[in-house]
């Protein structure tokens, strides 16, 4: 029996160390997750959103349709010393991105004739009193809207059919703000 009973103790020591190598053999096993993620690319949703004024009845045409990115204006008729103008509302349509719309350079607002037209531009934020004549960056804020407005002043009397117009442009930017 004594026989037997160190052949079991014989074995189980041998189950032990064999099962200990087994283990031992066995080593941790290290997994990982590697991916990327990226957000869609879009342009900056500044726009103008249809709401357009003006100052009476010689402003024949005043266009900018709601999501557009152009506006048109005509004057006619104009009289000496007489202001008109043509009011555009802007909306930052992102959720969350505010926007710098940047005053136009004097590159980017131009007039044909100055010699007998002059032409400003103003600004109107969303929390301002009234428009301010646009010479520095503003900020939109998401879902805000600002009004621009261009007035056109009949400064001289033209005396030829050349002289009696003007053709005013402006182009102008609007940039995300980083968060």
């Amino acid at each position: 029996m004594k026989n037997r009973k160190n052949t079991f103790a014989l074995a189980i020591v041998a189950l032990i160390l064999i099962l200990g190598v087994g283990y031992a053999v066995v080593s941790t096993q290290t997994l990982t997750i590697n991916g990327e993620a990226a957000a869609k690319s879009e342009t900056l949703k500044v726009v103008y959103d249809g709401v357009n004024t003006s100052s009476g009845a010689n402003v024949t045409t005043l266009t900018a349709a709601n999501g557009s990115t152009s506006a048109t204006f005509a004057i006619e008729d104009m009289v000496l010393n007489t202001a008109e103008y043509a009011e555009f509302e802007i909306i930052n349509n992102e959720t969350d991105v505010n926007a710098t719309v940047h005053a136009p350079t004097s590159a980017q607002f131009t007039n044909s004739n100055s010699t007998y037209f002059d032409a400003k531009i103003y600004y109107k934020g969303a929390g301002d009193a009234d428009f301010v004549e646009w010479t520095a960056d503003k900020t939109l804020a998401a879902g805000a809207t600002a009004k621009i407005k261009v007035v056109v002043t009949l400064k001289a009397t033209p005396v030829t059919n050349a002289q009696s117009s003007t053709t005013i442009s402006v182009t102008y930017t609007a940039d995300p703000i980083s968060a």
